[in-house]
């Protein structure tokens, strides 16, 4: 792994999250430090690749990139760019940002060149639902600053509360109850120079519970660096869908520049504002 030591890297303590591709929208992690009010910048490069085994032996194995970008004023950004063709598709890139400062929602993809800039309602008056005219991106707060749970939504939180956002009326889904991983403490190594804290999550699915006739067991890999405390490696081994690996490639401590969080040049921007709306009824 290639680290750019613009800063003093002793001085970061960072703490990584994984986003959503664009379309699914992003999360904002809280504060990884919450004796502090600044947050933490930097910029990280991470290598993803997946392997299936198809019943027949056959092997397909996707490649991509992606980026996660924070500043010291709480913006975030997240992009992935396709390595591996997609069937039907050509290769392209997706991102997503959130701009507390500016009060911004972005979205971007480069097949269509094209960018949504969502305009959020002020801090003072997050609260209940709100829409754009069309009604295909909703946002909603209560007063508790808890989000809404159900439909396609993402959340988006920070200190003013954390708030969902869907592109359809959110609808209440029924809790379903899962088997609790077992943990393993895998202790401390050294990961392409990188001094890493590991830990291995195991998860039963007992025979029967999902149609399946024997135990069905996935295993899962969290290595978190010790200095900088994001994610290093990301290891996700589950029968069903093949193994996924996630692994950080270069780091670069400091704010990014201001145009990390903005929607690329030479793209169709459209800018949305929204109002508030009645909130849809739970059943």
């Amino acid at each position: 792994m290639r680290t750019n030591a613009r800063l003093s890297l002793a001085a970061f303590a960072f703490t990584a999250f994984v986003y959503p591709v664009c379309g699914q929208g992003i999360a904002t992690p809280p504060n990884p430090n919450p004796t502090q009010h600044h947050w933490q910048p930097y910029l990280a490069t991470y290598k993803v690749t997946s392997q299936q085994t198809l019943a027949d032996g056959t092997i397909i194995v996707r490649e991509s990139t992606e980026t996660e970008a924070q500043d010291s004023q709480g913006r975030h950004m997240h992009s992935q760019t396709e390595v591996t063709p997609q069937m039907g598709r050509d290769p392209g890139t997706s991102g997503s940002a959130n701009d507390p400062v500016e009060g911004t929602q972005s979205t971007w993809d480069s097949r269509a060149k094209k960018a949504r800039v969502v305009k959020l309602p002020s801090k003072d008056q997050r609260e209940g639902c709100w829409s754009n005219d069309a009604g295909t991106f909703r946002m909603s707060w209560n007063r508790a600053g808890r989000g809404l749970t159900g439909g396609s939504s993402f959340f988006v939180s920070g200190s003013s509360g954390t708030a969902v956002v869907s592109a359809t009326t959110p609808v209440t889904a029924p809790a379903v109850a899962r088997p609790k991983p077992a943990i393993e403490d895998l202790g401390t190594q050294s990961i392409d120079g990188v001094q890493a804290h590991g830990h291995r999550f195991t998860t039963t699915i007992p025979a029967g519970e999902i149609g399946n006739d024997e135990p069905l067991v996935t295993t899962g890999e969290d290595w978190i660096s010790t200095e900088f405390g994001i994610i290093v490696r990301n290891v996700s081994d589950d029968p069903r869908s093949g193994k996924r690996t996630r692994e950080l490639v270069d780091l670069t401590p400091g704010d990014p520049d201001p145009t990390t969080f903005q929607p690329p040049e030479g793209y169709q921007v459209v800018v949305e504002e929204l109002h508030q709306v009645a909130c849809p009824s739970t059943p």
